[in-house]
C-alpha cells in the first residue's frame, strides 16, 4: 500500500508534524529520568531520581507546542534563517529571532539537587554571587536564579554574572539585567557557577573547567550539565572541534554504554578537581518549530564542590 505523501514543502513539514507530534503524546517521558542501568555505588549513591517531569515543565511543554503551532510565524522563522544564516551563526540568528529557548530543569528541581548537593546558601556572606557561562537567552539562568532565592532568606542581595559569545544573546541577557563579563576568570569567589550544555560546544572545555574551579568559593558549587551520548562541535571555528575534547570520542560502531559514558564523564571533573555531589538524568528540552512541538537531548546534570 502506498503512503499518502502531500505536494508542496510547506504541506509536507504541516502533514509530518502532525504525525510526529501524535508520536510525541504517546512517549514515555518517564524515560528521559530513567537511567539503563546503575552506575558504580560511589557516583549511584548520589543520584537524584525525578522520576517524571513536573508541572513546570509540562507548562513549558505545552508552551512550546502552542508556539510551533503558529504556521505563519514558524514560516517567517524558515525563510529568516535561510537568509540571516548566509552571514550570522545559527545561535545569533536564534538570538535576534527570539527562539530556540533551553528548559532543563524546573525552579523546584533545581532547588531539590542543589540541596542534594551539600548547597546551603547560609554558609555565604551577605551578598551572593553566580555565574551562568554560556547563558544564552537567559531563561534557564532565571530558573536556576530563582531556585537560589527559594533557597535563600527573603530579600537577599543576588548579583548575576553571566558569559555569552552570541552578540544578540548578549543583547537578551542585559534585558534582563544580568551582567555580562567576558570571561569567566573577570568573577571572582563565585558561590554559585553553572556550566550547562557548554563544554561540548566551546573550543577548550578543559580550561573552562580549570577557570570554573579558580573562580568557585571554597564553599561554593558549580553545577554541569552534558548531553550524552557525546558529540563535540564549535560553532565559531572554522574546523567545529575543540583544542582538546572533554571525553574519547568512540566511533559509533563502537559506542559505549550510557552509564559508561556518564562515569567517564565525572572522572573528568574529579580529574579537574571537583567532587561530585548530586546528580540526575534530564531531558534538554528546545522549542519546536514547522515540523515538530519540541525537540530533546538527553543531559547529565550534577552538582559539585571542589575537593
Amino acid at each position: 500500500m502506498t503512503t499518502y505523501r502531500p505536494k508542496g514543502a510547506l504541506a509536507r513539514a504541516v502533514y509530518d508534524k502532525v504525525h510526529n507530534d501524535q508520536y510525541l503524546e504517546g512517549y514515555d517521558m518517564k524515560l528521559w529520568y530513567e537511567m539503563p542501568k546503575p552506575l558504580h555505588k560511589r557516583f549511584q549513591t548520589k543520584f537524584i531520581d525525578f522520576k517524571e517531569p513536573d508541572n513546570i515543565t509540562m507548562e513549558w511543554l505545552d508552551k512550546a507546542k502552542f508556539k510551533s503551532s503558529n504556521l505563519w510565524v514558524q514560516v517567517w522563522h524558515i525563510v529568516a534563517r535561510l537568509f540571516l544564516g548566509i552571514f550570522m551563526t545559527q545561535t545569533d540568528v536564534n538570538g535576534l529571532l527570539k527562539r530556540g529557548s533551553m528548559f532543563i530543569l524546573s525552579e523546584a528541581q533545581f532547588m531539590e539537587l542543589l540541596r542534594a548537593g551539600g548547597f546551603r546558601i547560609e554558609q555565604f556572606s551577605d551578598a551572593f554571587e553566580m555565574l551562568d557561562i554560556g547563558a544564552g537567552d537567559g531563561e534557564v539562568t532565571t530558573r536556576l536564579v530563582q531556585a537560589v532565592f527559594r533557597l535563600g532568606p527573603e530579600n537577599m542581595p543576588l548579583r548575576v554574572f553571566t558569559t555569552e559569545t552570541s552578540w544578540t544573546m548578549r543583547e537578551r541577557l542585559q534585558k534582563r539585567h544580568f551582567t555580562v563579563i567576558d570571561k569567566i576568570t573577570d568573577a571572582n569567589q563565585v558561590d554559585l557557577i553553572a556550566c550547562l550544555n557548554v563544554l561540548d560546544r566551546c573550543a577548550d572545555p578543559h580550561q573552562i573547567l580549570s577557570d570554573i574551579h579558580s573562580t568557585l568559593s571554597p564553599h561554593g558549587r558549580a553545577v554541569f550539565a552534558l548531553v550524552l551520548p557525546y558529540s563535540h562541535y564549535v560553532e565559531m571555528n572554522t574546523s567545529h572541534m575543540p583544542i582538546k575534547p572533554l571525553l574519547p570520542h568512540w566511533p559509533h560502531a563502537q559506542r559505549v554504554p550510557f552509564e559508561e559514558e556518564t562515569t567517564v564523564f565525572f572522572e573528568q571533573l574529579e580529574g579537574a578537581g571537583f567532587r561530585i555531589e548530586a546528580w540526575t538524568k534530564a531531558p534538554y528540552l528546545c522549542e519546536g518549530d514547522l515540523r515538530q512541538s519540541f525537540y530533546w537531548l538527553i543531559d547529565i546534570v550534577a552538582v559539585v564542590s571542589k575537593k
